[in-house]
């Protein structure tokens, strides 16, 4: 070690692990194996036709060189008011967060990190959209104990201080276990509009291969000729192709399911006051989320998952980033796909209520005319796919009057379904501490907001809504993901008064106005 590097040392500087120049090796690994796969099946090796891959070995070599040269400049330092990071050679940067600022600190080990004993810190301040990564900053890598012992350092114990005989039992037992998977959860993984996705994926592997092996593909004549095919074949061998493909479907939506969560485990720590979920196959992840930063809990049905009797749970908290709800779980996410009385249980224990205030019983319904609104925009869409159907049939020579006819039967039940579901899951309720609101059709949305996370009111009405006496109110919160939670098409007088009874004061005056 140099003089410079112990004078950087003493003042608090703390350098990334040097194993983190190692973690290139998953870059060489692949050419390397396919280059031995070729001498031993063809007993020698033709340089010329291993150019990909040697240009993939020296471009590891590469990134070897870029590690090191990050490893020696990037140094961080956890102060008593901010966390600062310094790196870079030629451009230098410095990145300072205030502490009070920080509001997520997770960890995030890949298979090659693992083996190493690596992991990957990101703080973050989650203040930016999801498109913008300036409100987080990654060390990548430090010691699994170094970063362990980061998280406890930068998220301090927010918890007041426990009678003795509690502090005792803290003492004791310091995390309480909420939730921990069961291996029977892996049958809501199917039910998924991924099944289909993945289930037609070889298809589009096919084209691409075909493409790098420069065979012609016509896209206009392939669907034309799987028409044809299809056609042509017995009708037992297309429920054979479609269960394939359902099967394949099944299947990698399973491992999807089982790489994301497998080990999954929300626990309260009592000692820091934070709600902890680690989960992971092959790449094991740790989410941490202080207990005070919470303000509510949301329920995620997806139509599929829902017909299942399955649901997801997310916590609506500040300082979140808007991720997308995917099948490994978005930002905030507490829960897999469970049962749907296993995330009540959760939202329950998690809220530190006796009982979920996400229960459907306790909703109002919406006035008859967001119905109405519904069924009229089913009629739209119906009418425009009947259209459209009747414009490609004259197009292609074929009959439109049939294809109407078709579009008609097809279009006709499925919107006005889908019309009735879109209302009969409107809802809002006043549980509590708790604003309760629910939409959605594909996507049923179901939201416990505490009051006090509702910093305003955001109130629309259009010529339509104004001629039926509904709007659409929107509560404002600096916590989730979202920003705010909409009743939608909700009467307006109602609407107002609940608005008001949840934060009293903030809509006195457009009350005053709807009453005369």
């Amino acid at each position: 070690m140099t003089v410079k590097d112990l004078a950087v040392e003493t003042a608090g500087w703390r350098p990334l692990d040097p194993r983190m120049a190692l973690v290139n090796l998953r870059w060489l690994l692949p050419p390397l194996g396919i280059i031995a796969l070729t001498a031993v099946a063809s007993g020698g090796v033709n340089w010329e036709d291993h150019k990909l891959q040697i240009v993939s070995a020296l471009l590891f070599v590469y990134l070897t060189a870029a590690e090191i040269v990050r490893w020696r400049t990037t140094r961080y330092r956890v102060g008593d008011e901010q966390v600062e990071i310094r790196s870079g050679l030629f451009w230098r940067r410095h990145v300072a967060i205030p502490r009070d600022r920080l509001r997520t600190v997770d960890l995030t080990s890949g298979p090659v990190h693992r083996v190493f004993g690596l992991a990957i810190v990101t703080m973050g301040t989650g203040q930016a959209l999801r498109t913008d990564r300036r409100d987080q900053v990654k060390l990548d890598a430090v010691a699994v104990a170094e970063a362990e012992r980061l998280r406890e350092e930068l998220l301090p114990r927010s918890r007041p201080a426990a009678p003795p005989q509690e502090a005792a039992a803290s003492t004791v037992t310091p995390a309480e276990e909420i939730a921990r998977l069961d291996p029977a959860w892996v049958r809501y993984a199917p039910l998924s509009p991924l099944v289909f996705v993945i289930g037609l994926a070889p298809l589009s592997q096919a084209y691409n291969l075909a493409e790098r092996l420069g065979i012609p593909v016509d896209l206009g004549g392939a669907v034309l000729g799987a028409v044809a095919f299809l056609r042509s074949v017995p009708r037992w061998l297309l429920v054979v192709l479609a269960a394939l493909v359902l099967v394949a479907g099944v299947v990698g939506t399973v491992l999807l399911f089982a790489e994301a969560w497998w080990r999954f485990r929300l626990e309260r720590d009592q000692r820091t006051g934070t709600l902890r979920v680690g989960r992971g196959l092959l790449t094991t992840r740790s989410f941490t989320l202080e207990e005070r930063r919470l303000r509510g809990a949301e329920l995620i049905e997806p139509v599929m998952l829902r017909w299942g009797g399955g649901a997801r749970l997310k916590a609506v908290a500040s300082g979140l980033r808007q991720t997308l709800d995917g099948p490994r779980g978005g930002s905030g996410a507490l829960l897999p796909p469970a049962p749907l009385r296993v995330a009540h249980a959760t939202a329950a224990s998690v809220l530190r209520e006796r009982e979920s205030p996400l229960l459907p019983a306790r909703l109002r319904p919406h006035p008859r005319a967001a119905l109405r609104r519904r069924l009229l925009r089913a009629a739209l869409a119906s009418g425009a796919a009947v259209a459209a159907a009747a414009t490609l049939a004259a197009l292609a020579g074929g009959s439109a009057g049939w294809a109407a006819a078709v579009a008609g039967l097809l279009a006709v039940p499925v919107s006005v379904l889908l019309a009735v579901d879109a209302y009969r899951s409107l809802g809002h309720a006043l549980a509590g501490a708790y604003l309760v609101i629910r939409s959605g059709v594909l996507r049923r949305r179901t939201v416990a907001l505490q009051r006090k996370g509702v910093i305003g009111w955001t109130v629309t009405r259009s010529p339509l809504q104004r001629r039926s006496g509904l709007a659409t109110i929107a509560a404002t919160t600096a916590a989730g993901t979202l920003g705010a939670y909409t009743m939608r098409d909700v009467g307006y007088g109602e609407g107002l008064a609940v608005a008001d009874e949840a934060v009293p004061g903030l809509l006195a005056q457009f009350i005053e106005s709807a009453e005369e």
